[in-house]
């Protein structure tokens, strides 16, 4: 093997991608060096380039969810070996463990091996996003609500005779929420999403998809028709003003308290909400609040992916590797996806 790769980098702050070439790295204990065949685009990639927050060490390598072939296995890793293939996710801006790059580290506890049926493409768009949904719902406050599991059978009790709403069921996010809000067994899952999306997240779990053109008023008479007290519980995937302004003026309307946001730090709007219980996700692995919910979950991820409790996002995938990222993370920017999942293939790199 080359001791060197091909990587999507930025330079210096705020500065722009550019294709370069990085070391290839060393697996430590409890690493995997892995292949990677598959890396999924997320908001978060373009806004911590156009916001020059989080990243201080250039060049910077971003890319958070990876799918890909285990090619070494460091010292005191029993479960897996080289040829798994495998999904993973580590939480950290570290170079060494990012996407935008043709190999990198995984930690071995935050990695899970792939069913034959899954692809690598699907596979890299559930790490993240699954997580974020995962720590909104049962990490502690101020994380997440803290609801019993679905990993162990009080937790597939929790949502009995509740309703969740939804925002943004199409949304990365919404998919996993959707589908971990059928598995704590809630009774009304109601989402907001375009209509041409209904069926698809009726089939995740979804028990109710509303327009979400609706106003707020059109939109309570509509939640107040499936259930006449409302949502416990609101969680926002979308995170942005509209959208956390719509949040509250249910929990207002029907009198609830409940609000999950994917957004990591609180709003000043949200600040003054004195009322309501808000949960601020912050979706990294190793933080504290997090690192045994995502162990487990990484334990149980293959076997939910083989029943197809857990479904991948659908995808798109990009054509020119990792030439074709910055384009696509404009997309994003520009809000012209939806219901997919933008995919490069690192290792296709023009």
């Amino acid at each position: 093997m080359s001791q060197t790769q091909t990587a999507l980098v930025i330079s210096e702050h705020l500065g722009a991608f550019k294709i370069a070439q990085v070391p290839i790295y060393t697996p430590g204990p409890g690493q995997l060096l892995i292949k990677i065949h598959a890396v999924a685009l997320n908001p978060a990639d373009w806004k911590l380039q156009k916001s020059g927050q989080v990243v201080t060490k250039f060049p910077a390598i971003l890319g958070f969810d990876r799918a890909g072939e285990v090619v070494e296995v460091g010292e005191g890793v029993l479960d897996f070996r080289k040829g798994d293939r495998i999904a993973t996710t580590s939480g950290f801006v570290e170079n060494e463990y990012q996407g935008f790059q043709q190999y990198g580290l995984a930690d071995a506890v935050f990695s899970s091996k792939l069913p034959t049926h899954i692809t690598y493409d699907q596979a890299a768009t559930i790490p993240i996003c699954l997580g974020t949904a995962l720590s909104g719902l049962y990490s502690e406050f101020p994380h997440g609500i803290g609801l019993p599991t679905p990993f162990i059978d009080e937790g597939r009790k929790a949502g009995l005779g509740k309703a969740i709403f939804i925002i943004g069921g199409a949304s990365s996010v919404g998919q996993f929420a959707i589908q971990l809000a059928k598995l704590s067994g809630f009774s009304t899952i109601i989402t907001t999403a375009s209509l041409t999306n209904e069926s698809f997240l009726t089939s995740l779990g979804a028990t109710h998809v509303i327009d979400r053109s609706l106003g707020i008023d059109s939109l309570a008479a509509s939640l107040s028709t499936i259930k006449s007290s409302g949502p416990e519980i609101v969680f926002d995937t979308i995170i942005n003003s509209s959208t956390e302004q719509l949040g509250f003026a249910v929990l207002a309307h029907f009198k609830q308290s409940i609000f999950v946001t994917a957004d990591p730090r609180p709003t000043e709007f949200s600040k003054t909400q004195t009322s309501v219980k808000i949960s601020n996700i912050y979706a990294g692995a190793k933080v504290p609040w997090n690192e045994r919910l995502f162990s487990t979950l990484f334990s149980k991820l293959y076997e939910w992916l083989e029943s197809g409790d857990i479904q991948p996002n659908r995808v798109e995938v990009l054509k020119g590797g990792l030439t074709s990222i910055p384009e696509a993370l404009r997309r994003l920017e520009n809000n012209q996806v939806s219901g997919l999942k933008l995919i490069a293939r690192p290792h296709e790199t023009i």
